[in-house]
């Protein structure tokens, strides 16, 4: 199986499973780049990856199967999901409507103690992972590390569970590089908007910025030739 790059181990905590945290180390791998859409998993590869045996990382690909990241074939094993041009439709429809609910309860919240900090500071670093060009994984990274801290200013639990991350990342390591320039210079114009409309505190303005934002992204990864897309079922 070809890798960009060796992982590191998975870091071993004692309420961590060995099966999550294989699970997390592949997830971190579709954030970064080192693993890509339509890639054969291994389990032989992945055991000497991982540092692990057989059973964790069968489990770790059942979880992963179950999360929409990997499909398991009786005859070919397990491969990193692609993505047709449907299921990016129906996941950044979702995304569309959840992350401008995500801004809403943001910038209503954005006054509270503590929150406008954490805020700026997810808003620089990816800003900052934007300007240094540090590749398509930096930026998916910094953009998971914004999404995530967005949701958790907003201060609903239940919408952490919804918020679909990990199809997110994988749609992103699939299309990124195919997108223009145009449109990646637009993106980081958006974000820049979003963010000036939550620290205001402006939440309808911040929702309707943050949904125009997806929803341009969805025409942009919609509009690629048909050969970036998995076929369709």
């Amino acid at each position: 199986m070809a890798s960009r790059r060796s992982p590191p181990p998975p870091v071993s905590t004692p309420d961590t499973s060995l099966p999550d945290r294989a699970a997390e180390a592949l997830r971190d791998g579709v954030r970064t780049g080192r693993y890509v859409p339509g890639q054969r998993l291994v389990e032989a590869d992945l055991t000497q990856e991982l540092k692990l045996s057989r059973g964790p990382i069968r489990e770790a690909l059942k979880q992963l199967a179950a999360e929409g990241l990997v499909e398991l074939s009786r005859h070919r094993g397990a491969a990193l999901r692609q993505l047709s041009r449907r299921e990016v439709r129906d996941i950044l429809v979702i995304q569309e409507s959840l992350t401008a609910l995500a801004a809403r309860l943001a910038a209503e919240r954005i006054d509270e103690p503590g929150q406008r900090q954490r805020f700026k500071q997810a808003h620089a670093q990816l800003m900052a992972a934007y300007k240094r060009g540090q590749g398509e994984g930096a930026v998916l990274d910094a953009r998971v590390r914004y999404y995530s801290e967005l949701v958790a200013i907003g201060g609903n639990a239940e919408l952490t569970r919804f918020v679909p991350i990990p199809q997110t990342n994988l749609l992103r390591a699939q299309f990124e590089r195919h997108l223009p320039l145009r449109e990646r210079a637009e993106r980081r114009q958006d974000y820049e908007v979003i963010a000036s409309l939550i620290l205001a505190g402006k939440a309808t303005a911040a929702a309707t910025a943050m949904a125009r934002h997806i929803r341009r992204t969805r025409l942009a990864i919609e509009a690629l030739p048909a050969q970036v897309f998995a076929v369709e079922a």
